[in-house]
């Protein structure tokens, strides 16, 4: 039979064909043609024409890569593509809702995290001499080791700049308490001594005023929050403030310049400069003694030296220092880069820039990464469970002539379609509710929602979307483009049955769930215990006023004393719960570093402090004797036996000391600081600093009332300054209740991925598991049944994914918080519990609505096709 094809068919061949190859096949297309004609009929070899053109093409191997089809507009097919993928989001509004939800959490944590971590790797990045200044730190031999400490000698600088040309110049910083007056305000601030060349090094930005004004030491720099503070909206230069130090000494300075808003990166910052020519003339330090250290000095390199050829002359300025005070014994000096300082504060011992421990920054990447894993796992489930709607769309394009690698273009321009959409969400998430809500949680934290470089957001947006969009998409694509036309339209495609991969990406991803979950509840059990920890002492219906001299401190304690409330009282050089002093000393040939506090009697009464053995504090200001009390922790370091430790003596400061009594180890500061050693001794009024009164219940504010009033009549030039002892560790329990809170919410957002997942594939399988279901039911099967069968591949993958990732979470958690709390709990069972219950309701929740799908679904709907 000889049946010429229709004009069409000769049409097509020579669109889709080849020039070059079309010769040489079309007469065998045509041969094939009359082949179907004779066997199938004319009608049917003409419909199967185009088909038949396809199945040859593939069978002899024949290239369209110049064909006009492969020459159209590349530009033009992604926009089919992306058309597309806009149809089928709109077509699948549910699965596209998750996919599109459960990435946007994911990615407004991960940019979050980012902004975060960019502060803090990039912290004090505006200086542009960064990279020129040096701070100069010294290890100092205490506790059996070396003690890195930001504290250098005061002389440092000067002899360093005289001794070496390629320093350019140098500025010390020293910190002092002081009383500042302007008209009838009074306030408490720390005045911050420098040298003139400061502003000079670090470039601070300036609201107005000269950079050099603090060459003239009537000058001095306040921030833009103190003009506002003091002065109201007026101009504050030229005005001048009335500064009160501590040895009573009253100096006017004028303000000079006036610095903007500190940089939200900037790891230094404070409210008053004033030249440093004013500390010495205050005769607090002399400016020639080595053993007299300041709380920081730096250097700045002229360009293009390097710091090497310095550290040799550190020896001679090491012994100079221990040969003036043999008790400080430096071992080493250690110059740290000012552009990394802030990365290394967290080591050093009073340093004057802030920086925190790079484990929690660390910790948080991680859990990041894990969400955004898991957040990719989630959308490949999903992502094949949508594309049982597609599967005929798929074959029909396979039929029209479609290879595999356009499939799968088009499934990956579909995902990144709604990769873009999530990370859209992610951004509006993280700019409206995230990093205000960590700005609220940590005050002294203020988040921008930029970068250091403009670029990195950029970048760090664009791998985010390719590295989501290739991640949650690859496998999506590839594994739908390899289904077999032919078969799906036999209705023989086994859609879902027996995914391994898809049941290994759960185990994955229950896995980092677990991980994250678990380590999550371990750091939440941590700081609900410290939250609650005992503080060693009791500081109910305890205030303490701090009084300059010891005038002060006897008019107010006999005006105090008077009030019926007032069950007793004592005085101190320093106050539990501000901090306590700071000695490196020489015991019984030990080098030790302890806290040191000078106290008048009823201390330990007064405060709740317990006393394991021994007597109280006495007039020890009168006692020849040096009678101490000491801590649990003194007698650990000095490996003495509690039970005869009273009696004992030794030598500190060249006096012999006598412990009197031993008391329990209090936290003196928060349950960040880890308990050092403690030395309570006898202290007359010349070192009195507090006033310290302990009440009858519910009388605090009554006696603030009246200590306020009285403190107007003894010191109207003084401020105020009343602490409450149950108030000292507030600023603990709001980093400690923001730290519970971002546990909390990163917990929820793990739960709901894990959800998500394992809706995804439980969908996946009972859309591919259908028919069996249908028969069981036909042949008599019960929901419970049904119910084992749905569930029962998943219960392994679950419970190995705990199994392998609690011990997990709990341990890499773990050594996080030993970083952080020096005074960790061990882990219980507790976070496990509650993890396992968390989980498994969320979990029953999620796979309640497919079983109920799974045990309702009607046999005669779903065989009829059979």
């Amino acid at each position: 039979m000889n049946i010429d094809p229709p004009n069409w068919a000769d049409r097509f061949l020579r669109w889709y064909c080849n020039p070059k190859y079309l010769e040489e096949i079309e007469g065998d297309i045509y041969e094939l043609f009359d082949r179907r004609a004779e066997t199938k009929g004319p009608k049917t070899a003409r419909a199967k024409f185009v088909w038949d053109v396809f199945r040859f093409l593939r069978w002899s191997n024949i290239k369209r890569s110049n064909s006009k089809y492969n020459s159209m507009n590349q530009l033009t097919l992604y926009q089919n593509y992306l058309k597309l993928g806009m149809r089928n989001i709109r077509k699948n509004m549910v699965s596209s809702s998750i996919n599109i939800f459960g990435l946007a959490i994911a990615i407004c944590f991960a940019i979050s995290i980012f902004l975060f971590t960019d502060i803090m790797l990039n912290m004090d990045s505006f200086h542009t001499k960064s990279d020129r200044i040096y701070m100069i730190a010294n290890y100092v031999e205490q506790d059996g080791g070396d003690v890195l400490w930001g504290d250098s000698p005061i002389t440092l600088g000067p002899k360093m700049a005289a001794d070496h040309p390629s320093i350019e110049t140098f500025a010390r910083v020293e910190y002092r308490g002081a009383s500042v007056k302007y008209d009838a305000d009074v306030f408490d601030e720390l005045a911050v001594f420098v040298d003139p060349a400061y502003f000079e090094m670090f470039d601070f930005p300036f609201l107005n005023g000269d950079r050099k004004v603090l060459y003239d030491k009537n000058k001095i720099v306040i921030s833009k929050d103190i003009a506002k503070k003091y002065f109201s909206g007026e101009d504050p230069i030229g005005k001048d403030l009335s500064f009160k130090f501590s040895n009573g000494t009253i100096k006017r300075m004028t303000v000079g310049a006036v610095l903007e808003k500190r940089p939200y990166n900037s790891s230094m910052g404070n409210d008053f400069y004033l030249p440093i020519q004013n500390y010495f003339d205050l005769d607090y330090g002399d400016r020639n003694d080595w053993s007299y250290l300041t709380d920081a000095t730096f250097v700045m390199l002229k360009e293009g030296e390097s710091i090497e050829p310095i550290l040799n002359s550190f020896d001679e300025y090491q012994e100079l220092q221990n040969a003036s005070d043999p008790e400080w014994k430096v071992t080493s000096y250690e110059p740290y880069i000012f552009k990394d300082l802030s990365l290394n504060s967290y080591k050093i011992v009073s340093s004057v820039s802030g920086g925190a421990n790079p484990a929690g920054r660390i910790a948080l990447t991680v859990i990041a990464l894990f969400l955004l894993a898991m957040a990719c796992f989630n959308y490949m489930n999903i992502s094949v469970v949508s594309a049982a709607k597609r599967l005929k769309e798929i074959a029909l394009r396979k039929v029209m002539g479609s290879v595999r690698g356009e499939i799968i273009k088009q499934f990956l321009v579909e995902n990144m379609l709604q990769c873009f959409f999530a990370l859209i969400v992610g951004v509006l998430l993280a700019y409206f509710l995230l990093v205000p809500w960590m700005n609220a949680m940590i005050p002294e934290m203020d988040m921008q929602f930029r970068t250091s470089d403009p670029k990195t957001i950029v970048i760090f947006f664009a791998l985010l979307l390719i590295g989501i969009g290739l991640v949650s998409g690859a496998y999506p694509s590839f594994y739908i483009s390899r289904f077999d036309a032919i078969t799906i339209f036999k209705g023989k495609e086994k859609f879902g049955s027996k995914n391994i991969f898809s049941k290994v990406m759960l185990g994955v991803q229950f896995f980092l769930s677990v991980i994250t979950i678990v380590g999550c509840f371990v750091f939440l059990d941590q700081s609900i215990y410290l939250g609650s920890k005992d503080w060693g002492y009791d500081p109910s219906e305890t205030m303490s006023i701090y009084v300059a001299d010891k005038d002060q401190f006897d008019l107010l304690k006999n005006e105090i004393i008077q009030h019926p409330s007032v069950e007793g009282y004592t005085a101190s050089n320093y106050l539990i719960g501000r901090a306590l002093g700071v000695s490196s000393l020489e015991i019984e040939d030990r080098k030790l570093a302890i806290r040191r506090v000078s106290a008048m009697d009823g201390f330990v009464e007064t405060f709740g402090l317990r006393l394991k053995q021994g007597r109280s504090l006495t007039d020890l200001a009168s006692d020849q004797q040096g009678g101490v009390i000491v801590n649990e922790k003194f007698l650990e370091v000095m490996d003495w036996d509690e039970e005869s430790v009273v009696g004992k003596s030794f030598y500190m400061d060249s006096v012999n000391k006598t412990v009197v009594g031993v008391v329990e180890n209090f936290h003196y500061y928060n349950f960040f600081v880890e308990v050092d050693p403690v030395i309570i001794q006898g202290a007359d009024k010349s070192d009195i600093h507090y006033l310290t009164v302990n009440l009858k219940e519910g009388q605090l504010e009554d006696l603030d009332n009246y200590a306020r009033e009285a403190w107007q009549q003894i010191a109207p030039n003084d401020p105020y300054d009343r602490v409450f002892q149950e108030d000292v560790f507030d600023d603990f329990y709001a980093e400690n209740k923001s730290n519970i809170s971002l546990m909390a919410l990163i917990t929820g957002i793990a739960v709901i991925l894990a959800c998500l997942g394992l809706y995804g594939l439980l969908s996946f399988n009972v859309q591919g598991n259908l028919k069996e279901y249908s028969v069981r039911k036909v042949l008599g099967a019960e929901p419970k049944s049904i119910m084992k069968a749905v569930s029962k591949q998943y219960v392994w993958v679950l419970l190995i994914s705990f199994i392998i990732g609690a011990p997990l979470g709990a341990i890499g958690m773990m050594a996080l918080v030993n970083e952080v709390f020096p005074d960790a709990k061990p882990v219980d069972a507790l976070p496990f519990i509650v993890s396992v219950v968390l989980m498994l309701t969320t979990l029953v929740i999620t796979v309640a609505g497919q079983i109920r799908k799974a045990i309702n679904v009607n046999p005669a709907d779903i065989l009829r096709s059979e």
